[in-house]
């Protein structure tokens, strides 16, 4: 069943548009996020879903029906919302701050009832809040402030709940303590959660689904997967990043990365790495941020040099994991060579397996490319192959090959 459908949603504060021609849909028990920079409407749009806004054009149906036929205290058993400030400056008792949430369904003097006793209570104890239920809400700390309105919204028994940024202003303790809260009730109660939040990899490691705005409109839906990518976030945030699984939770995980946008827009090179094991991480870092053009290979899929270009989408002339390079792989990283400005090596253990590498570093060379070599130790240090690597590499040092000990060496050398 669908929760919330929200149809080309457009509103605005006096002339200026906030949310642009919004659409999507919440089915019933899913976990979604919003997420998008400052300025991008996630908390307008949440607003404009719980009915506190009225759009200018579209419209949002709660559960099949059209949000501005129902009355305000009927929204209000449909769907709970934790707001963004959840500060009191009224001593109430963490009791009455939860009992807040069966007023919906009570008239205006009626009295809670043993059931609703019951849902208060369990809120309560489900948000661990019940051992402080007679405390002051303007004595606790934020992050059991944020659970006590959870608790609230719990109590209000709806089948949707909208959360603006809960986790905000909170220690990373406490930040996955209200979401592992979140995806329980998501999980043992069914509840639809929608919440707007800032941290990416909090967002994707939870939900089953994400949206992202920018400038009021979706830019992409769907899962963590299919959202979060680094051309997703360079389109919304202005920022390069790498995307790859995290090994210990394995959820997508973002991995900001600095950028010198005046470096970047001055480099128009084109950079060939040959590396591998983990011998170019470093450098491909270093490349990437500055905004250099690269391409890699040949790299075994699954070596951890190619997961981390995959990570930045780097194109990988690539062999199938423990194999040779074979002569299709061969022919790619001829063809991303010959196309770039300069070819740069790690030192990276040269066996039978990856000696073509070398080989066509040379070839390249005996043709007039600029070949680069950055190693602090010698290279014989990494020949496995009985001597033909380090062949190789003394008749290219004797055809100009350019050996660099350092990052800064070798930058100088690329300028």
């Amino acid at each position: 069943m669908i929760a919330v459908n929200a149809k080309n949603i457009v509103f605005g504060y006096s002339s200026t548009p906030v949310i642009r021609d919004v659409s999507f849909q919440a089915e019933s028990g899913e976990f979604i996020s919003i997420i998008g920079p400052n300025g991008s409407g996630k908390s307008t749009l949440l607003k404009t879903i719980n009915g506190l806004y009225i759009p200018e054009s579209g419209q949002v149906e709660l559960l099949g029906k059209n949000i501005e036929e129902y009355k305000r205290k009927d929204i209000a058993k449909k769907i709970s919302l934790v707001p963004q400030d959840t500060s009191l400056d009224f001593e109430f008792t963490i009791e009455e701050v939860v009992t807040m949430g069966r007023h919906p369904f009570k008239g205006r003097f009626e009295k809670e009832d043993a059931m609703d006793k019951e849902l208060i209570y369990e809120a309560m104890e489900m948000t661990n809040t019940f051992d402080i239920r007679d405390r002051l809400i303007t004595e606790i700390s934020g992050g059991e402030r944020q659970r006590v309105f959870i608790a609230k919204a719990l109590a209000q028994n709806t089948q949707i709940m909208l959360l603006d940024e809960p986790t905000s202003h909170l220690d990373i303790n406490h930040q996955i303590d209200i979401l592992n809260l979140l995806r329980k009730m998501n999980q043992e109660k069914g509840i639809t959660i929608i919440l707007v939040i800032h941290d990416i990899n909090l967002a994707t490691r939870y939900s089953d689904r994400i949206l992202l705005l920018k400038k009021g409109s979706i830019i992409s839906q769907g899962t963590p997967e299919d959202v979060i990518t680094t051309e997703n976030i360079l389109q919304a945030y202005g920022m390069r990043a790498a995307v790859e699984r995290n090994k210990y939770t394995g959820h997508i995980s973002v991995i900001p990365l600095e950028v010198n946008k005046r470096i970047r827009s001055e480099m128009n090179i084109k950079i060939h790495v040959i590396s591998g094991g983990g011998s170019g991480q470093d450098l491909i870092n270093v490349l990437y941020q500055r905004g250099y053009q690269m391409t890699l290979g040949v790299l075994n899929a699954g070596d951890t040099d190619w997961q981390y270009a995959k990570s930045l989408k780097i194109p990988v002339a690539e062999e199938k994991p423990f194999s040779g390079i074979s002569d299709k792989a061969e022919k790619k990283n001829k063809e991303m060579i010959s196309d770039t400005d300069f070819v740069v090596m790690t030192n990276v253990p040269i066996g039978s397996g990856n000696l073509k590498n070398l080989q066509m570093a040379a070839d390249a060379l005996e043709t007039g490319k600029k070949v680069v070599y950055l190693s602090e130790r010698k290279y014989d240090e990494f020949d496995y192959t009985g001597g033909a690597a380090t062949s190789i590499l003394s008749h290219m040092v004797e055809n100009g090959l350019v050996i660099v000990e350092s990052m800064e060496q070798l930058l100088r050398k690329l300028t």
